[in-house]
């Protein structure tokens, strides 16, 4: 039996390695780029995944089907990731020219662009950041506010102080993480061409489209890459206090953070911080795979070990978790203070998050305490390992060998519905604290808007975005901004 194990485990590893080679002898799209020209990663993005589905097939999680999905997740990250000029479109032949320009993913503009805002101290920082070539950051969550059942939100939720379940992620250096989300302009298009920056507007459209929004998927021929949607997580970085700024793609940041969520409730406005890209969720919609779309997630090697035995063993500085602290309790989230209104509040000066310290059990004093103790609760999928392997080899040297694809989920059902592929699958910045049960495909098919009227309630589906029912139902009375 164990012979047997060990023979099935080579062959897919000779399965997976055979893709990238006769890919890369064959005239079709080579695996490091969607393209016919030199086998190397470029800044062109994927219409579709490289796979051919038969009638009846359902997703199954194998190296000979998860590869190509694996692959096409890389070729998108890269892609997004390749350095733009001020109208957005890729520059250069390789990802390492133009170090300093902002990347094709960062000129997609934020939903608070797209749908308005009842902030305006939010909107007026958005812009002078924007214009003196900043990030802006103002989420310390993926998602402004729970993902549950939403009945009622006011512009100031805008602002949520959560991740994706309601707390935040803290790293070593005693700082919030922080959030972005990104709509591409086939989604930003679609959204003000058809009035779906309100509920009222996203009711009429959907009502006439049996109670749900059909985003637009990508279509080769007309050159139409679908709707593409970002959520990146980010930490500060503090060269004084040991971050390697050399080690992650780093941006110059303005962070704002609203006067509900600040311990002296004043805005706090952070101006001309570094900050490094920690996480990345990509939502793609494509031909092949439009019914539940394809979710992409990758992470920084340096965030949090896979195991307690690689943390102890690598002596690696990582972000979310420290290894002397045997007795810290896992993907535990922070206790709120007690008349905080169970809310988390950010301190005027650094160390920002330092009142949500964890420490040793017994511990008697905070010198030695730390953020999160996240840890990796499923190890990422063998065969997406060993296509990891075969991108950071390529990209050696650079800042984005330093990253890595967790996973790649789908589903693909054509007479009946077939499982996800992998079955769960969460980042550890994004879904630090519900790991355990995280998949992407489950958690957003739900996605969907309520519209009330005469107190008779309608769900319109919002095609697995939740952006819709966060942002909208924000901004109902708000006016859209056009690029």
């Amino acid at each position: 039996m164990k012979k047997f194990l060990v023979v099935v485990v080579a062959f897919g590893m000779l399965l997976a390695c055979k893709y990238f080679q006769s890919h890369n002898a064959s005239g079709l799209p080579n695996a490091f780029c969607d393209s016919t020209q030199a086998d190397n990663p470029c800044s062109i993005i994927p219409y579709d995944v490289d796979e051919k589905f038969g009638l009846g097939y359902d997703s199954f999680l194998d190296s000979l089907h998860q590869t190509p999905f694996d692959i096409f997740s890389w070729q998108t990250f890269i892609a997004l990731n390749w350095p733009a000029n001020a109208a957005g479109n890729p520059i250069g032949t390789s990802i390492t020219d133009s170090v300093n320009a902002p990347r094709v993913w960062e000129h997609y503009q934020d939903p608070a662009e797209v749908f308005g805002t009842g902030m305006p101290l939010l909107n007026l920082r958005l812009g002078i950041a924007k214009k003196g070539g900043q990030k802006f950051l103002y989420l310390d969550s993926k998602a402004p506010h729970g993902l549950g059942a939403i009945k009622s939100v006011n512009s100031n939720d805008l602002n949520g102080f959560q991740e994706a379940d309601g707390h935040p992620l803290i790293d070593r250096n005693l700082n919030f993480a922080l959030y972005e989300i990104k709509m591409n302009p086939v989604e930003t298009s679609f959204t003000l061409d058809n009035h779906l920056t309100t509920t009222q507007g996203i009711y009429n459209a959907g009502s006439k489209t049996g109670n749900a929004i059909d985003l637009p998927k990508s279509n080769e021929k007309a050159k139409n890459l679908g709707i593409i949607e970002i959520k990146a997580s980010w930490r500060i970085l503090l060269p004084a206090a040991g971050d390697d700024t050399s080690r992650y793609y780093c941006r110059k940041a303005t962070i704002f953070i609203d006067s509900l969520h600040t311990r002296n409730h004043k805005p706090l406005i952070i101006n001309n911080v570094t900050v490094g890209m920690v996480g990345m969720h990509i939502v793609r919609k494509t031909a092949k795979v439009f019914v539940n779309q394809i979710w992409t997630t990758f992470e920084h090697i340096d965030n949090t070990p896979d195991d307690a035995q690689q943390a102890q063993m690598s002596g690696r500085q990582w972000s979310f978790y420290n290894p002397d602290c045997l007795n810290c309790t896992p993907n535990a989230p922070a206790d709120t203070i007690k008349g905080d209104n169970q809310q988390y509040m950010w301190e005027p000066t650094m160390p920002y998050a330092r009142d949500y310290a964890t420490g040793s059990p017994g511990q008697q004093s905070k010198r030695d305490s730390f953020g999160t103790q996240a840890m990796r609760v499923y190890p990422v999928y063998r065969y997406t390992e060993l296509v990891n392997q075969q991108w950071q080899a390529k990209l050696k040297g650079t800042v984005w060998a330093n990253y890595k694809l967790i996973g790649t989920q789908w589903e693909q059902s054509e007479i009946h519905p077939g499982p996800t592929a992998p079955n769960f699958l969460g980042n550890t910045t994004l879904e630090t604290f519900l790991q355990a049960d995280a998949s992407c495909i489950t958690c957003h098919r739900d996605a969907s808007i309520a519209y009330i009227k005469n107190k008779d309630t309608t769900n319109i589906k919002t095609d697995f975005s939740f952006i819709f029912p966060i942002y909208a139902k924000v901004n109902t009375n708000a006016k859209p901004v056009k690029k």
